[in-house]
C-alpha cells in the first residue's frame, strides 16, 4: 500500500482547447525556479474519462505532480519532495550498523537475530546478514531503544 502526502501546490491555471498548456506549465515552473529534469521523462500515475495525473521529476532531486481535469479544463500543479514512480532509495545496515543505532555490541544483535527477535533482514550475505536502516529505526523507536530519530530531508 502506498500513502500520499501532500506536497506544495505551485499554481492552478486554465486552458483552453486551441493552447499548448506546456507552456503554461513550463512557465509556472521557471516562476518558482523549478528545472525539469531531463533525464526524467515522466510517468502517467491515473488516467480516466476526464482526468489524468502525471509525475515527473526535477533537477534537485523532487517531484513535480500534474493534475489535468479535461472537464474543468484545469491544471494543478504541485512540488512534492518523493512520488511513488520513483521508489525510495534503501539504506542498507549490517550488524555493526545496527549495533551502533540500537547502542548495542555486534554480539547482542547476533543473538537478538537468532532468536527472532529483530526485523527480518532484507539479505544474507557472506558477511552477515544486511537491514533496511529504516526497519530497524522503526523497530528501535516502537521498543523505546531508539528515543528519537530526526530526518532533515
Amino acid at each position: 500500500m502506498v500513502s500520499f502526502r501532500r506536497g506544495k501546490i505551485l499554481g492552478t491555471f486554465k486552458i483552453t482547447d486551441e493552447e499548448e498548456y506546456s507552456l503554461e506549465f513550463l512557465k509556472l515552473l521557471k516562476e518558482h525556479g523549478i528545472a525539469l529534469d531531463p533525464s526524467d521523462e515522466g510517468v502517467v500515475l491515473w488516467e480516466g474519462e476526464g482526468y489524468m495525473v502525471r509525475s515527473c521529476g526535477t533537477t534537485d532531486q523532487k517531484h513535480i505532480i500534474e493534475f489535468f481535469n479535461e472537464g474543468e479544463k484545469k491544471v494543478t500543479v504541485i512540488l512534492r519532495k518523493d512520488f511513488p514512480h520513483h521508489p525510495k532509495k534503501i539504506e542498507v545496515v549490517g550488524t555493526a550498523e545496527v549495533g551502533e543505532m540500537l547502542g548495542w555490541s555486534s554480539k547482542k544483535v547476533s543473538v537478538y537475530r537468532q532468536r527472532g527477535k529483530l526485523p527480518p533482514p532484507l539479505s544474507e550475505l557472506k558477511m552477515g546478514p544486511v537491514w533496511n536502516k529504516d526497519d530497524i529505526e522503526r523497530w528501535g523507536l516502537a521498543r523505546g531503544i531508539i528515543k528519537k530519530v530526526i530526518n532533515f530531508c
